[in-house]
């Protein structure tokens, strides 16, 4: 699909309007998502430990690890979702 040069510069328009609110929703979910990549890092490489050394305490800290990183990554996602309903 071609846009024609109105509905390229009506397009446009609307991104430099609209960027500098979703970098800052992006912004205010990023400390959550970084905390949650980290802990979800840690679980797998703890979950690879186990497997390599099958000591059952790295498998209970790996789901434990796991588990927190997705609790953090889901409020992440839903400060992120929250800002844009709360959009201004």
């Amino acid at each position: 699909m071609r846009l024609n040069t109105e509905e390229k510069k009506e397009l446009d328009e609307w991104v430099e309007k609209e960027y500098p609110k979703s970098m800052k929703r992006m912004e205010q979910s990023s400390p959550f998502h970084r905390i949650g990549k980290y802990l979800i890092g840690v679980g797998i490489l703890f979950y690879i430990s186990f497997i390599l050394i099958d000591i059952s305490l790295l498998k209970t800290s790996a789901v434990i690890f796991l588990l927190a990183g997705m609790g953090v990554e889901v409020i992440a996602l839903t400060k992120y979702f929250k800002s844009l309903s709360n959009d201004n």
